[in-house]
């Protein structure tokens, strides 16, 4: 029990830290890309490179920390950020939108080691019973980061000639910091089994059930859904005059609402049972969408906006996530949990890419109308879910 005491914290500290990079990365990502694309419907290719990056590395990330642990994982998840802050600094130096890209990916592939800080909690702890609160701990360290990030990018902004370029480097930092906290993990946490047990078939065997697809497919809803009006969001406040080009407070929202509805997720679940978190997730995008097209875009609508999102991707995410779980053996873990992260960021691959040709083309409202339905989807594949994973 000290050990996994030990190792929650620790967890606890990365997720923590990898939100401030992430925070951080949306705050000036997008706004980088405006300011070195040669055309603005360009200026999220460095988010969509970030994804992609994500994407190609989600599933070797899943293999890598099977085979080493997490620790392991983890640590070279901060090398690799680390490369990529200086690289984006360097891209910012040198006005190459290029190099930005490559930098943003290299970002991209740090970002997938931080998507397995959910399982990793799941991993530490001693029974299914635990899984609730071990998931709501870890998510709600998040909102350090969700703070942190924005407020990191704002302040260092203009800290040299060239703008972002200090933001990059406090991103770097902040891996750096990250490095040397993931080194004290336990060796063997989250690193697979030598020898399956005879109760299941082998990892390499694993065939995804139709319970398993309908939750991953949930949970890349709900993070398509957030994705696309999180890095849409920058870009429309840009432009809008009356937001005075201030996106931190709004961002700061978003974040905090990301994550601290996890402190109390375990007690909704008790209350209402998985269906009914993501079931809450969706309605809260459900709002989101209709406010945009029935309400004139102000600050205070993009604040409303932006908290809903949050709070929509903190419920439907963490829950579906709790519903993955439940789907497939410990034996077959490392397949099932890079299996489950494709198909997010699969989906979220193509939300990237739409938020800066909607926001360019069409205007706020028209990324809201997009989600639409995404969030039908979602009810849909959540009404066909068993009652079973309720619990």
């Amino acid at each position: 029990m000290i050990r996994a005491s030990r190792d929650m914290w620790l967890l606890a500290v990365g997720q923590a830290l990898s939100g401030t990079v992430v925070s951080l990365l949306t705050a000036v990502s997008s706004l980088s890309g405006a300011m070195l694309a040669p055309y603005q419907g360009l200026s999220t290719v460095p988010v969509s490179a970030t994804v992609c990056g994500t994407l190609l590395m989600i599933y070797p990330a899943s293999v890598i920390m099977g085979r080493l642990g997490r620790r392991i994982g983890f640590f070279l998840k901060a090398v690799i950020g680390i490369a990529g802050g200086l690289v984006s600094a360097v891209a910012l130096v040198l006005q190459s939108f290029s190099i930005l890209v490559v930098g943003t990916f290299l970002l991209g592939a740090f970002s997938a080691f931080s998507q397995y800080y959910r399982f990793a909690a799941i991993d530490a702890v001693k029974s299914a019973d635990e899984r609730t609160r071990a998931v709501a701990m870890i998510t709600g360290a998040g909102i350090v980061g969700g703070i942190l990030g924005p407020y990191l990018a704002s302040h260092f902004d203009r800290a040299f000639q060239t703008p972002f370029v200090g933001s990059f480097i406090a991103l770097t930092v902040v891996c750096i910091a990250i490095a040397i906290s993931q080194i004290f993990l336990s060796a063997d946490l989250g690193r697979d089994s030598a020898t399956p047990s005879t109760s299941s078939p082998p990892a390499l065997r694993f065939k995804p059930s139709s319970d398993f697809a309908a939750a991953s497919i949930i949970c890349a809803i709900g993070f398509a859904a957030m994705t696309l009006t999180m890095n849409a969001a920058p870009l429309a406040l840009a432009r809008d005059p009356r937001c005075g080009g201030s996106t931190t407070p709004i961002l700061q929202a978003h974040f905090i609402a990301m994550y601290l509805p996890s402190l109390f997720n375990a007690t909704l679940v008790r209350a209402a049972g998985l269906r009914g978190l993501v079931a809450g997730g969706l309605v809260a995008l459900l709002l989101m969408a209709l406010s945009a097209q029935l309400f004139e875009a102000t600050p205070s609508l993009y604040f409303i906006q932006l908290t809903l999102s949050g709070l929509g991707w903190n419920f439907v995410f963490n829950g579906g996530t709790l519903m993955v779980a439940s789907t497939y053996s410990n034996d077959h873990k490392t397949k099932a949990q890079g299996i489950n992260s494709l198909i997010v960021y699969g989906a979220n691959v193509f939300a990237s890419l739409a938020a800066g040709i909607l926001v360019a083309q069409y205007g706020w409202q028209a990324v809201n109308l997009a989600c639409f339905p995404m969030i039908l989807a979602g009810a849909l594949f959540l009404f066909r879910m068993p009652r079973a994973k309720n619990a």
